[in-house]
């Protein structure tokens, strides 16, 4: 559709008004931004003989609006509180010292926290007890500990401060680059 005013050949439609004998768009043209008007109605090209034949409109059918279908109301359970216990398998890799204070932390601290909102399943307890089992006795009851103090949702080992372990083991934190640790070896 060629916009009148300068030529250009694209342009968008940005209102239709439907009319019995065509439609009428409102468009813009997107050369020069002026709007036009056009009435348009279907055509088919229907051969050299004959050229463009107007295809009649089917009348419009009436919509009758259907009733409102009610579907019963289902109740979807909530995932169960799952309250952790001292023992299990899982547990036995933690040290003992942690057990009891990664138990407390579960049972207590999360559920001040979130209250109702929150999802207490069993897979998520594993899951807080690996990550504590994966780490040395230290850490598990350094992080156990300040689990319970700060009531964190989660217990990650990036939540501590490695330097205090460091320095209540009397080391000293040595660097992960060979150079820096033959450059400390021979100060």
């Amino acid at each position: 559709m060629k916009c009148p005013h300068c030529g250009h050949d694209k342009s968008r439609v940005i209102e239709t008004r439907a009319r019995p004998e065509a439609d009428l768009r409102i468009r813009i043209c997107q050369g020069c931004g002026e709007q036009f008007r056009t009435l348009e109605r279907v055509a088919l090209y229907a051969g050299r003989s004959s050229g463009y034949v107007e295809v009649a409109q089917p009348p419009a059918l009436e919509v009758v609006p259907t009733p409102p279908v009610e579907l019963p109301k289902v109740k979807v359970a909530k995932a169960a509180r799952f309250e952790a216990q001292l023992g299990g398998d899982l547990l036995g890799q933690v040290c003992l010292e942690a057990q009891p204070l990664l138990v407390q932390w579960w049972n207590e601290s999360r559920w001040s926290k979130h209250k109702a909102k929150a999802v207490w399943t069993e897979a998520a307890w594993l899951s807080s007890v690996n990550r504590v089992a994966r780490l040395p006795r230290e850490l598990q009851l350094q992080l156990a500990k300040a689990g319970m103090e700060h009531g964190w949702q989660a217990l990650k080992p990036e939540f501590l401060d490695r330097s205090d372990l460091a320095a209540a083991a009397g080391t000293r934190p040595t660097p992960t680059d060979p150079a820096m640790r033959e450059a400390l070896a021979s100060w």
